[in-house]
């Protein structure tokens, strides 16, 4: 039997998030597959590979692929048996969460406060609302940070900010024990990207609290101007899901920003795996 050919094609004028078809991620071994996606995730930033069908087993050998796999702090909220897979979910058993209702709901990175953040994530739509609603906003730090002004270049230019986990989600907190593991770490807000040698924006949302070295009010009048920033059209790609999509994003050069649905009337059921990357410089 042939194999269909993987299709890339750039949903943005810009090149920024790419739509993949004719891939089937459970050909685990097939070379020139992985390597195509790997291809588009590195040039786009953003892919959706659309028409999946796979078990959690499927989605961790695949995401394996690019390094090992984050095990998220909050260990309720991971699928069972498969620790590796961080449940984005408004479903509810014995009166609780499986996984986290409200993921997201904000302008960041993932797992930022950690001394080597996430490389990518990708996350597997199980189910999505019917209404349509839902979407993920996406942002090209690369193209926002290219955009600034010489004299904002030369300003961040060796400024670091500090990423802490401390927020509050709905219906629970992170425990003590949690909370111990989180210290929380200063990254720059100007980092390289390790295969490409671009340069991106590296913001975090309310995980990033302050800009080392920076009285408050200047940390915040700098971070608020950066977010203003970023927050234009020109960088950003909506997301509108459909069950089967799996969307890898590069938390190295890009945002995401979860948007909210009616959750009283459709369930949203999500499964996320992360790989490990390296401390950003």
């Amino acid at each position: 039997m042939q194999l269909q050919t993987v299709q890339v094609k750039p949903l943005s004028e810009s090149g920024f998030f790419a739509e993949i078809t004719g891939a089937d991620l459970r050909r685990i071994d097939d070379e020139a597959q992985f390597e195509a996606i790997k291809a588009a995730h590195l040039a786009h930033g953003v892919i959706v590979v659309r028409d999946q069908k796979l078990t959690p087993k499927e989605q961790i050998a695949f995401s394996k692929r690019f390094g090992p796999l984050a095990i998220h702090v909050l260990e309720e909220q991971l699928l069972d048996g498969y620790p590796e897979i961080l449940q984005v979910s408004n479903k509810t058993k014995d009166g609780r969460y499986v996984g986290l209702p409200d993921a997201g709901r904000f302008w960041h990175t993932d797992q930022s406060y950690e001394e080597r953040p996430a490389l990518g994530s990708l996350l597997y739509a199980l189910e999505i609302p019917a209404d349509g609603s839902g979407d993920t906003w996406f942002c090209d730090m690369a193209a926002a940070y290219k955009a600034l002004s010489p004299a904002m270049k030369t300003r961040l230019d060796g400024l670091r900010g500090m990423h802490i986990y401390n927020h509050s989600h709905e219906e629970f907190s992170l425990s003590d024990d949690q909370s111990g593991h989180l210290p929380g770490y200063d990254h720059p807000l100007v980092r390289t990207h390790l295969e490409t040698g671009r340069k991106a924006l590296y913001l975090g949302g309310k995980l990033l609290k302050y800009v080392v070295g920076l009285e408050e009010a200047e940390s915040d009048a700098l971070l608020a101007e950066l977010y203003a920033h970023c927050d234009d059209d020109a960088f950003i790609y909506r997301h509108k899901w459909h069950q089967g999509d799996l969307v890898f994003w590069d938390n190295r050069c890009t945002m995401h920003f979860a948007q909210p649905y009616d959750s009283q009337r459709y369930t949203r059921h999500m499964h996320r795996t992360t790989v490990m990357g390296d401390r950003p410089v």
